[in-house]
């Protein structure tokens, strides 16, 4: 009997690092769908949040031929495309975001890593290097301020928090009136998107007045427990209640993406990366639908 459990545990073993193995380094395509009469025309993007320096292909080759083929008419990144850490580099991002900023508009609201790079003199000079590589892109940050489509009906918000609100052990609401400190109040004749890396705030987004929030931040929670979700969030709480997917709060709705890179540690299990592509559509009926 006990070489029989032996036997069952170490198949299960092999299994489960054969799905981290594939999990690390493959990614799927997801598809949300979204209308509102504020909406003027059709119109797809592709979200991308939490690549961390992760290259799929030579030259993220794979990731670049999977968006050409989707035809996005933008791009919108949530955060985290590079990691705070001295030892990496960031070129290879740097191209990427490039050559996406040759073929697309790109909008790009950062993420805590972006941020960190900014705050914390042991990071030396990688804020600087980045920020200037990022200008040579043609990208230009939304840090708490906004762009209007005004031929689409939208307005894309991008937010940054501070760091201090990325907390550890602990989920707690924003300020009073802190958004509308940060942003202003959102347009309410057109559609507003809110680029916002940390979904735990998403009741305080959601009172704000966003229509859809896109965020990033806890790539899935890591480990998907069947029936459960996600097992861990940054903020190292258990099962936490934002991991992945899609979620609603009165009008407003977040989309979480799992991410497409990891660090720290550097695993997924049975939680793929995700490239997610959104379809905005007009409604006539002025009652908005998911």
């Amino acid at each position: 009997m006990f070489a029989v459990l032996c036997t069952i545990f170490a198949i299960l073993v092999v299994f489960c690092l054969w799905v981290i193995l594939y999990d690390t380094h493959h990614f799927v395509t997801v598809k949300y769908h979204f209308s509102s009469h504020l909406i003027k025309k059709p119109t797809r993007f592709i979200m991308i949040s939490d690549l961390h320096n992760y290259q799929y292909g030579r030259e993220n080759s794979q990731l670049l031929a999977s968006i050409k083929k989707v035809e996005p008419d933008m791009i919108l990144i949530a955060g985290d495309v590079i990691t705070a850490d001295r030892h990496e580099k960031f070129d290879k991002t740097i191209d990427f975001l490039k050559q996406l900023k040759e073929q697309y508009p790109v909008y790009y609201a950062y993420g805590n890593h972006e941020q960190k790079i900014n705050l914390y003199k042991s990071y030396k000079d990688m804020g600087e290097h980045f920020e200037k590589a990022l200008a040579q892109t043609g990208i230009k940050p939304l840090r708490n301020t906004h762009v209007s489509l005004a031929d689409r009906g939208i307005a894309i918000y991008g937010l940054e928090i501070e760091h201090d609100y990325y907390k550890r052990f602990s989920v707690g609401s924003l300020p009073e009136n802190y958004l509308e400190k940060l942003l202003g109040s959102p347009k309410t004749d057109v559609y507003s998107i809110l680029l916002a890396h940390n979904p735990e705030h998403f009741p305080d987004y959601a009172k704000w007045g966003a229509d859809l929030v896109l965020s990033g931040h806890t790539h899935g929670g890591i480990i998907r427990v069947p029936f459960l979700g996600g097992f861990i969030s940054p903020s190292l709480q258990l099962f936490p209640k934002y991991d992945g997917g899609l979620f609603s709060e009165g009008k407003t709705s977040m989309v979480l993406g799992r991410g497409l890179g990891t660090h720290t540690p550097k695993v997924r299990l049975f939680n793929p990366a995700e490239l997610i592509i959104v379809e905005l559509q007009p409604e006539s009926t002025g009652e908005e639908s998911k």
